[in-house]
């Protein structure tokens, strides 16, 4: 990371991930708090933390934003409508509870799975119809999604970014 203070504050977890998915890779600062940023499939990025994650202040903020929480004997997943859209990662995750993985939808009909197509078809993503991707409706959606990590990073981390931000 570059010593550079402005650095920190225009940095978020969007520019990364877009910057991933439309040059391959990310090679610059990453934002404050995060150690990692890694997409494992077209559907999924594993966002490492430099600290576990505090389950408390992500479920409260994913209620906040209306989703709603399934934990029992594993990590809390974070669920709109029956999809499974973040969870916590667990101990046989590398970095383990360090990591929140998200699952967004690919722009391509191809790179989704059935589990995802279901998805997409169900939120009007996806005509069954037609086979066509509503743009607007899977940015909206992804964007929700990587806003909420990025809401838990700015929450969890704020006087660290504060520090570094005098």
């Amino acid at each position: 990371m570059s010593s550079s203070k402005g650095s920190y504050k225009t940095i978020s977890l969007l520019d990364v991930i877009s910057c991933i998915f439309e040059d391959g890779g990310y090679f610059g600062d990453l934002p404050v708090g995060v150690e990692a940023v890694e997409v494992m499939t077209p559907e999924s990025i594993r966002i490492m933390f430099i600290d576990r994650v505090d389950y408390n202040l992500f479920c409260r903020l994913a209620i906040e934003d209306g989703y709603t929480i399934d934990s029992g004997s594993y990590s809390p997943r974070i669920v709109y409508r029956g999809n499974i859209v973040a969870r916590v990662g667990s101990k046989s995750d590398p970095g383990a509870d360090r990591n929140i993985f998200v699952y967004i939808f690919p722009s391509s009909i191809g790179a989704m799975s059935t589990y995802m197509r279901a998805a997409a078809i169900r939120y009007g993503i996806l005509n069954p119809t037609t086979n066509r991707i509503n743009m607007e409706k899977l940015l909206k959606y992804n964007l929700k999604v990587i806003g909420l990590v990025e809401k838990y990073r700015k929450s969890r981390y704020q006087n660290l970014i504060s520090k570094l931000n005098l």
